[in-house]
């Protein structure tokens, strides 16, 4: 929703299956004024409300690692990796999307850490040796033919600490239309809503920024679809 709902609805209209890998349950966070007697009720609500945002941006299939909010650097590294790569030998996409190493502009240290993993898991997915017990299971090696880290135009607002994000190779167009779509997307994350403001500031601009990590040249230094040239 935050920073890659706005290409996602044009996309399966057009016939691009997409699919969400999500670490965590979002349950070390505020709850936004909601009533929530515990973590494992938030955790429960914020799955519910990932659920519904997806479906509204055409998310066909969300999976859920419930690794632990906040720690996700703590996790076993070889074990969250093939986790991620078992999901792209699962769904072989064309294109993998996730933050870049610096962790978006909030510069999460979960967002660092699934940029890691998921940079690592592009790589492994493709490899013959790589998780055997996925080869044995019936997965096949897959190496998707791009990666995209999600990346910005600083400063978004003055007097806040901004990483600064990798120079875009992609620039997607968001119309009115689409902007719409992304608002609706964050109506369904309630437990967030308390950052409405920071979302309207970054979230809702005229287009979002990508960076290409790896995979396909381009056939032009900045394009605007993610699938030029495949």
């Amino acid at each position: 929703t935050f920073a890659i709902g706005g290409p996602l609805p044009p996309y399966g209209t057009a016939g691009v299956r997409c699919v969400l890998y999500c670490a965590t349950d979002g349950d070390a966070g505020r709850a936004s004024g909601l009533e929530v007697s515990s973590r494992a009720e938030l955790g429960r609500l914020r799955r519910a409300e990932l659920a519904a945002a997806a479906r509204s941006l055409g998310i066909v299939d969300v999976r859920h690692g419930g690794h632990a909010d906040g720690a996700l650097g703590a996790v076993d590294v070889d074990s969250l990796v093939g986790e991620i790569a078992g999901f792209l030998r699962a769904h072989r996409p064309d294109v993998v999307l996730t933050f870049g190493p610096e962790g978006a502009p909030t510069a999460h240290r979960d967002h660092r850490a699934i940029s890691r993993a998921a940079t690592a898991a592009f790589f492994l997915a493709g490899m013959e040796h790589a998780y055997p017990e996925q080869l044995a299971a019936g997965q096949a090696p897959h190496r998707a033919a791009r990666l995209y880290y999600v990346t910005w135009e600083p400063p978004p607002s003055e007097g806040v600490p901004v990483p600064r994000g990798l120079p875009p190779s992609a620039r997607l167009p968001l119309d009115p239309r689409l902007l719409d779509a992304k608002r609706r997307a964050f109506d369904a994350h309630r437990s967030q809503h308390e950052l409405r403001p920071r979302f309207d500031e970054l979230a809702l601009k005229p287009e979002e920024l990508y960076h290409l990590a790896s995979g396909a040249p381009q056939p032009q230094q900045v394009v605007d679809d993610l699938f030029a040239g495949l």
